[in-house]
């Protein structure tokens, strides 16, 4: 009997809730069948089936949550007894714990939602690992939530046991923890005439990530316009051979390389920051994510390696994980390890906003609508092109002048986009 258990598929993704079965008890199913559609917190991910045989339970069912560690789907494939890598958790199905009904597993059992690893991991024997801290399943999750390190945080509860406040005075930047400070209860008026409508688990994703930017990161925001006639001209005569090629050439693509070659001259802009270490990790690879506004929120895929990509290429790859994103099928890698941001409120016919970065990364571009206005050039007034940009910063470690230097480089290359395809 083959007890296929839910993985922990990417980072932060503790549960999921079951979209769709394909299959139902009794079907057979081959190795690579997908047997169910799961939604996470940022993508609806399909799970195959990791072996040939009959479906004898399911773990949950449509429309139910389930979580990392909980079964799937028992399938009978004629061997006996469980196997494989999803069976190797110790505990059973992790279930929502506080922190005041879970003192007997402190520091000893480890819950299923952080011991099971994705499916492509390997196990290495009588490995060697780090003493485990005195915790709560409750305060492991928020750690998970928050991208706090629990091994580098100081308890305050008995036995010096990390609680949830713990965590969340960390996640805001506080080194040494003493004392809790109470959260106090919102009190939302449900009277009269009112209509309640439950957030989806994509939305709640994007509280939570929204909350953790602006409470963690001091931001600082530049704004300014480039005028991009040259620009503008370009892509009018490219569009005819791109379109040849089945490819939609956006201004977005030009803005996307612009900002590689800005962040190669400004690599701290390409990075993290560890405020728990005080460490700024660079990034040598450039993944630059881009904001798409989908019916259920805000979503942002990235472009792997794009400075090593064309404007052709880079804007065929932008149409795709757009299209894909919005149909929620964006694959989880095309989510991770985004290095930089770029957001587009010009589609909104907006010229200018205050965009938020994009927690843990140091930095992103917010790009307006471009428009046609009076400006003036050799000391005469004429009609030009002008794109607004706005360049948001984390302060802690990037200075105003900085800020400056590299919006300013931006500009030059998109003023002047025969720099930019020379560079």
């Amino acid at each position: 009997m083959y007890d296929f258990k839910f993985s922990d598929i990417g980072e932060g993704l503790h549960e999921g809730k079951i979209l769709k079965w394909n299959f139902k008890v009794g079907d057979k199913v081959k190795e690579g069948d997908t047997l169910v559609v799961v939604e996470t917190d940022k993508v609806n991910a399909e799970l195959p089936s990791p072996v040939n045989g009959i479906i004898v339970k399911l773990g949950a069912a449509e429309g139910e949550i389930i979580h990392v560690g909980e079964t799937v789907v028992l399938i009978d494939d004629g061997k006996g007894g469980r196997v494989g890598a999803e069976t190797k958790a110790a505990s059973p199905a992790a279930e929502p714990v506080s922190e005041e009904s879970a003192p007997g597993v402190i520091g000893e059992i480890q819950v299923s939602s952080e011991i099971i690893g994705a499916s492509s991991e390997s196990v290495v024997k009588n490995e060697v690992k780090q003493a485990r801290v005195l915790a709560t399943p409750a305060a492991r999750k928020v750690a998970r939530d928050l991208g706090v390190d629990i091994q580098t945080v100081r308890g305050s509860g008995p036995s010096g046991r990390v609680m949830k406040a713990d965590i969340e005075k960390v996640a805001i930047g506080a080194t040494t923890v003493t004392t809790s400070v109470p959260v106090m209860p919102v009190n939302v008026s449900r009277q009269g005439d009112v209509t309640i409508v439950p957030i989806t688990k994509l939305r709640k994703s994007i509280v939570k990530a929204m909350t953790i930017s602006k409470q963690v990161i001091p931001h600082t925001v530049l704004m300014d316009e480039v005028v991009i006639d040259d620009l503008v001209s370009l892509r009018d005569r490219a569009k005819v051979s791109a379109s040849q090629k089945g490819i939609k050439l956006t201004y977005m693509a030009f803005i996307i390389k612009a900002t590689t070659l800005a962040l190669r001259e400004f690599p701290m802009f390409n990075a993290s920051f560890d405020h728990i270490k005080e460490e700024v990790i660079i990034k040598n690879y450039l993944n630059i994510g881009i904001a798409v506004d989908t019916p259920d929120g805000l979503i942002v895929p990235n472009i792997k390696d794009a400075d090593a990509k064309s404007i052709f290429t880079l804007a065929k790859e932008l149409t795709e994980i757009a299209t894909l994103t919005r149909e929620r099928k964006i694959q989880l890698a095309s989510l991770q390890n985004t290095t930089f941001t770029i957001t587009n409120f010009g589609a909104m016919d907006i010229a200018f906003g205050t965009p938020i970065i994009n927690h843990p990364e140091v930095g992103i571009l917010g790009v307006g609508k471009i428009g046609q206005k009076p400006v003036v050039r050799d000391g005469a007034l004429v009609i030009a092109h002008v794109l607004p940009l706005s360049i948001a910063v984390d302060h802690r470690i990037i200075d105003g002048a900085d800020a400056g230097r590299f919006l300013i480089r931006v500009k030059e290359l998109l003023g002047n986009p025969d720099l930019m395809l020379l560079g």
